[in-house]
């Protein structure tokens, strides 16, 4: 299959171009919400470094796209090295959007040879280029990645390894409660919806109209922040970029993409999902939930149990709850992933150097953190 693979970097006037292209290929890929012009189109918008657009041909059909953002960095604090990131920016602040299921944007009728034919591009295209960063992408496409690049003489690293975890809706003529969660589960679901019912009138709503979300998207952000701000990450809704990316998002809400559920008791809301939609399946985002004094109230988990039975009666193929190994999502799902973001970089001294002196790092904290219990 002769595939042509132009390379250039990305002038933003060209956006509504690229757009077209964009926007076509993607109706004849099989890819995730990641990868759909309305996650794509918004995030350029964040992206402030220089940035280089990978197209693939063949017959002059557009087969295959994507778009990396190139950064330096210094090893050992002075030596500087250059990266391509797919997707990503390698700026925390700009990354908290958090991409999954990352990859090219490709043709379904030749996406394994249309991949690494774009792959063999990148690497020769400029070999000052160090260092290729891609994730968090599923693992069996990773070995994909990997594959090509071992091919093409480079070495790769795991920066972050995560689970993440699904609940396939195939049965959906089936109760969804006994047919994919165990006896316990269902008992604590049970037992919250009882209790949250003798309360008062409980219910459940979905809304994806842009003026709603508009109002809803306030009252996520407060708790959300309420609960994540003392940690580590903290939360993105602290984060403006965050905050406006998912605002854009929402305010365009092409094919009712974003969809927030709501529990609600006695018209208090209780709590709420921020879901994406895309090509019959549901991918969930974030949550906020309110805290019950009632330990027996998992409001949590009966969010989660009625907006997967939703879903489940209108056909939808899958609920994933993407990465992380929130015991929640282990609890209501029946399929386990793995996910990863991988640094692949060129066979050199330094950085093979580099990378020994950090795994030897790490064996030394494991043998001290073992000794020191």
């Amino acid at each position: 299959m002769q595939i042509r693979i132009v390379i250039e970097q990305f002038n933003p006037a060209d956006k509504t171009n690229i757009s077209n292209k964009w926007r076509s290929l993607e109706h004849n890929s099989n890819t995730s919400v990641f990868l759909s012009w309305q996650w794509i189109g918004n995030w350029l918008d964040l992206v402030s470094d220089k940035l280089f657009l990978v197209e693939a041909y063949h017959d002059d059909k557009v087969v295959g796209l994507g778009f990396f953002v190139e950064k330096t960095r210094k090893v050992f604090g002075c030596i500087p090295v250059k990266q391509w990131w797919l997707h990503r920016t390698g700026v925390q602040q700009q990354d908290q959007i958090w991409i999954e299921y990352n990859d090219f944007l490709l043709d379904k009728s030749c996406s394994d040879a249309v991949r690494e034919q774009m792959f063999k591009a990148v690497a020769d295209f400029d070999s000052s280029v160090k260092e290729i960063i891609i994730g968090l992408s599923a693992d069996d496409r990773l070995e994909q990645f990997s594959h090509s690049f071992a091919q093409l003489g480079f070495s790769s690293t795991n920066t972050v390894e995560t689970n993440g975890y699904l609940a396939t809706l195939s049965c959906s003529n089936e109760d969804y409660l006994k047919a994919t969660l165990s006896k316990n589960t269902r008992a604590q679901i049970s037992r919250s919806k009882k209790i949250l019912q003798s309360q008062g009138q409980l219910t459940f709503e979905v809304f994806s109209d842009p003026e709603k979300l508009a109002e809803l998207y306030p009252k996520i952000a407060s708790i959300h922040i309420d609960k994540w701000q003392a940690t580590n990450d903290g939360s993105g809704f602290s984060n403006p970029i965050f905050a406006g990316f998912h605002k854009a998002v929402a305010l365009n809400n092409t094919d009712e993409l974003v969809q927030i559920s709501v529990l609600s008791s006695n018209e208090v809301e209780l709590g709420y999902l921020v879901n994406f939609v895309y090509n019959n399946k549901v991918y969930f985002y974030l949550s906020a939930l309110q805290q019950s004094p009632d330990n027996k109230v998992k409001i949590g988990l009966t969010l989660h149990s009625e907006a997967i039975q939703y879903y489940a009666e209108q056909g939808i193929q899958s609920y994933d709850f993407l990465g992380g190994d929130a015991r929640y999502k282990q609890s209501l799902s029946n399929q386990k992933y793995g996910l990863a973001m991988k640094r692949y970089y060129r066979n050199e001294l330094l950085l093979r150097l580099e990378c020994h002196l950090k795994n030897v790092k790490m064996r030394l904290l494991q043998i001290f953190s073992r000794y020191s219990k």
